[in-house]
């Protein structure tokens, strides 16, 4: 039932639209290609650690976007169902999972995007790539777990939307996807670090770029395992709390 809904959900998505489902593809092009322009050709950015500056922006990228859509697309999951919410069967708690796996959808697609990135500029596949499935797993989790939380939230106050897209606007800039930690004097790495999403993208650029095992970094996976499980056991209870009034106020 998830998986089919979440097909429904892709399709939703792109509905009345001539391209349809072309666009899950275009546009995660689009994006890489407008931050290839500006950061390679007007910014002149110099690789980093020999490494294009293209494919170290697609390595961060593919997991914050991946991030970014399941927290905005389930925000208003509960307001946009009403139909779902006011059966009392039907278990509203699946909708975050269904909006997530929605999301994995897209998440591959650009992946592939990546692996076509990697194989022009002569990257060279390995047994490490395949740890991004550890990190998607992390991601899933925290992502679930806000998702829960803001979805919640929402229903009683419907700015939450609104406030959510600017936080992860500002999110999204603290997070090293288009720059690199290198470039930020030390004293501050260490608050930068705190970034929960910090772990992720940079387990994605170790799988697929740097080659580095996940347990090498135990430390700032340590701190990001607290977080994410604090977040998805607080979110999974302020969502089973709040949900009998969904119907009332809905």
């Amino acid at each position: 039932m998830i998986l089919t809904m979440a097909l429904r959900e892709m399709q939703n998505r792109y509905a009345g639209t001539l391209a349809g489902f072309v666009w899950s593809v275009v546009n995660p092009l689009l994006m890489i290609a407008i931050y290839w322009f500006v950061f390679s050709v007007g910014f002149k950015v110099q690789p980093m650690g020999n490494v294009p500056f293209i494919v170290v922006f697609a390595c961060g990228l593919i997991p914050w976007q991946m991030f970014n859509d399941t927290l905005m697309s389930n925000v208003g999951t509960i307001v946009g169902n009403p139909h779902l919410v006011k059966k009392m069967v039907f278990p509203t708690e699946i909708l975050a999972v269904v909006n997530l796996i929605a999301s994995l959808i897209s998440h591959i697609i650009m992946l592939i995007i990546l692996f076509i990135i990697m194989t022009y500029y002569g990257i060279s596949f390995s047994f490490y790539n395949f740890q991004f499935l550890y990190y998607l797993f992390a991601v899933s989790v925290f992502a679930l777990g806000l998702s829960w939380f803001f979805s919640a939230l929402n229903v009683f106050y419907r700015d939450v939307g609104q406030i959510l897209s600017v936080g992860l606007s500002m999110w999204f800039w603290i997070t090293p996807v288009v720059w690199a930690m290198d470039i930020v004097p030390k004293n501050y790495q260490f608050y930068l670090k705190l970034n929960p999403i910090y772990y992720i993208v940079e387990g994605y650029k170790s799988s697929f770029i740097y080659h580095e095992y996940f347990w090498s970094h135990y430390r700032v996976g340590g701190y990001f395992w607290a977080v994410a499980l604090v977040s998805f056991a607080a979110g999974g209870f302020i969502f089973k709390k709040l949900k009998p009034e969904f119907a009332d106020i809905l």
